[in-house]
């Protein structure tokens, strides 16, 4: 019996450490998706942006492109919206703060993905994705048990094991 408590014990860790690799592995791939999605995004703005639309509520978003070069991007909150010059001019980094006279405010940062490109519809498939992995790992834990519960009460019944390739 001390062998099959070593087996089991063995099988758990194993099981225990390929969920948390898979666990790991999943929020690495949100992590990337999400990259991947923001960039897009953010480079559609850049390419095909139409002229910048502010007002006095919106924040201004300055992202360096070189030396004294800046993109700019809008957001609006009145509207919930991003605009961006689509043009391949570069503004200088006074032409920024004299255009971040009229906005709210004047970032010279780009904004992060929780602010441009994640939603509520991101955060539930992401929730989806990483239940479905978890559940996976446990439903093997579940069929990992019972499978040792029947040669546990085999053993007790006949006092030998056998194995299968099965």
């Amino acid at each position: 019996m001390n062998f099959i408590k070593q087996m089991k014990k063995r099988e758990y860790i194993e099981m225990g450490l390929k969920a948390l690799a898979s666990l790991m592995v999943a929020f690495l791939v949100i992590i990337l998706m999400e990259g991947m999605i923001y960039g897009i995004k953010l480079n559609t703005l850049k390419t095909k942006g139409t002229s910048a639309l502010y007002t006095n509520e919106s924040t201004l978003y300055c992202i360096e492109q070189g030396e004294d070069e800046y993109f700019v991007v809008c957001y609006n909150p009145d509207t919930n919206s991003w605009s961006a010059d689509g043009s391949s001019r570069s503004l200088s980094r006074e032409d920024c703060l004299n255009m971040g006279k009229i906005a709210k405010e004047t970032l010279f940062r780009a904004p992060n993905a929780f602010e441009f490109s994640i939603t509520g519809v991101h955060y539930i498939v992401m929730a989806v994705f990483v239940s479905a992995v978890a559940g996976f790992f446990v439903y093997k834990f579940i069929m990992l048990n019972k499978s040792y519960k029947k040669i546990e009460e085999e053993f007790a019944k006949t006092g030998s094991i056998e194995i299968s390739n099965l």
